[in-house]
């Protein structure tokens, strides 16, 4: 079992390097103006011109190009890898943007998620519309994102939260609406404590549960997911 956190983020940069290589993926270049570093994120080709781009943002500690470094942990690489969604999201002519938020250094606070958020979003063209996943703390992230920003509601196609970790106290009447409505729900069943099923009930919102741990919800919810964006367009 690997517990070399160096180790893992150097497999994780592998991962992308394979996809970037097979044209799977692209990086996109932006410089954080607040530390004057560049930094980049993960994009499927041409995926700002797509009637659908979905933004997805991962939890903490991991790097773009996996979900889970429990998984990789366990030898468990196919698991936790972006690829499927990346191929997925293409296949079916939508956009995917995986945001690297703790490319610069650490991020328990999400400053650094909802900066890149903001900046990705300033760059989708106001006629398209906007997905948004959120895995884990991801999931917390895009509540307080869009919480803060009730005016990007009528772009947003749906809000995917995949056993998000919330908070016990939310401030959510600005999204009600988005919760009730456009908002699917992914759980780890069979879990003592599943976030997404802890999230059902702080959200009072229905979720849909698979069998496993946490960190293996991303790719057990993809089929799941590619169906709720494409009945919402």
């Amino acid at each position: 079992m690997l517990e070399d956190e160096a180790e893992l983020k150097k497999i994780a940069e592998q991962v992308v390097a394979n996809m970037l290589t097979a044209n799977i993926a692209q990086q996109k270049f932006y410089t954080d103006k607040r530390l004057g570093k560049e930094y980049s994120i993960l994009i499927t080709p041409n995926a700002f011109d797509k009637k659908l781009i979905a933004i997805a943002v991962l939890g903490y500690p991991e790097q773009v190009g996996v979900w889970s470094y429990t998984l990789l942990r366990q030898s468990r690489l196919s698991e936790s890898s972006m690829e499927p969604y990346f191929q997925e999201f293409a296949k079916h002519d939508f956009g995917l943007v995986a945001i690297n938020p703790n490319c610069l250094g650490p991020d328990i606070e999400g400053d650094s998620f909802i900066y890149q958020l903001e900046q990705v979003v300033a760059d989708i063209a106001p006629d398209r519309k906007i997905g948004f996943i959120g895995f884990s703390m991801g999931g917390k992230i895009l509540i307080d994102f869009l919480q803060q920003r009730p005016e990007l509601l009528d772009r947003v196609a749906g809000l995917v939260l995949i056993d998000p970790t919330l908070p016990n106290r939310l401030d959510v009447g600005n999204i009600r609406r988005l919760l009730d409505n456009d908002t699917l729900l992914i759980a780890s069943q069979g879990e003592v404590h599943s976030p997404g099923e802890i999230a059902s009930v702080l959200l009072q919102i229905p979720k849909i549960s698979f069998g496993g741990i946490h960190g293996e919800m991303p790719n057990k919810a993809l089929a799941q997911i590619i169906k709720f964006y494409q009945h919402r367009l």
